[in-house]
């Protein structure tokens, strides 16, 4: 007889999922509007990932101003402290033309897109105008994310084969570029896609302001052919490679098989 008045209070006292979250996210969108003066929307709330602690409520926003982009936050349970990365979406931004200027030297039909990871640190400055550069010494953890997308068929033999020496050339190339204008910490990726992904790139920049999260959803869900080859290599503080060349010419042949059957079935096709 004990139990149920004992069920019932225990009820009572735990606030329904619902409006903890419906609470929670007012106080982000509040907390985002107060610091950067421009409204955000509510993208989803609640999930697994994180960085602060456990005594967090996790969600993703996107700026109205531009609502390709996504924006981790996180909130105390409390409603009292808000976490976010959205100033490393406006470096992004901001750098995103320049450094597709400077691939275009080497790769004319480059596109590029970037994002800023700073790992297990949210930002607190609210300067959406500052430089990559001033960033970066804020935040020393912070690799800039480079993604350059090219069409690959302009850049293979007949066979369907990448000249890997001319194109290690270019990386180091494009690495000297980065550097000279203050691109330091950068983990890039060199993105060979399929024709039909090239093709479709400015489609998918209208609703997300990196495509490879959508070429890569194709591929796991709908079993697409984006990707034909994918070569990455980091940039580090003074300006050197962390990789060695054996390192990067590896990318090349991990990828050849899947290279090779795309071509072998284009032609075909024709």
């Amino acid at each position: 007889m004990m139990l149920l008045p004992l069920i019932a209070i225990i009820g009572c006292g735990s606030e329904p999922k619902e409006n903890k979250y419906d609470k929670a996210s007012a106080r982000i969108l509040e907390a985002l509007e107060e610091k950067y003066g421009e409204k955000f929307e509510m993208d989803k709330i609640g999930g697994a990932f994180g960085t602060v602690n456990s005594n967090t409520i996790k969600a993703i926003v996107r700026p109205k101003k531009d609502s390709r982009i996504m924006v981790e936050v996180e909130i105390t349970k409390d409603l009292k402290d808000v976490y976010d990365k959205y100033l490393n979406e406006t470096v992004a931004r901001s750098n995103e033309q320049p450094i597709e200027e400077l691939a275009k030297q080497i790769w004319p039909d480059a596109r590029v897109a970037l994002t800023n990871d700073t790992v297990w640190t949210y930002p607190t400055q609210s300067d959406t105008s500052m430089s990559y550069e001033e960033f970066v010494k804020l935040y020393p953890t912070n690799w800039q994310l480079v993604f350059v997308y090219i069409n690959t068929s302009k850049y293979v033999d007949i066979k369907g084969e990448l000249n890997e020496d001319a194109e290690l050339k270019k990386y180091k190339q494009f690495k000297e570029l980065l550097v000279n204008n203050k691109y330091i910490r950068s983990s890039v990726g060199i993105d060979y896609l399929s024709e039909d992904a090239y093709l479709r790139i400015d489609e998918i920049l209208n609703t997300h302001a990196v495509p490879g999260i959508v070429f890569t959803k194709e591929e796991e869900v709908d079993t697409k052919v984006n990707y034909l080859t994918q070569v990455g290599f980091h940039i580090l503080e003074q300006g050197e490679l962390k990789e060695t060349d054996e390192e990067i010419k590896e990318y090349f042949k991990i990828w050849s098989e899947k290279r090779n059957d795309y071509f072998d079935d284009k032609k075909r096709e024709e």
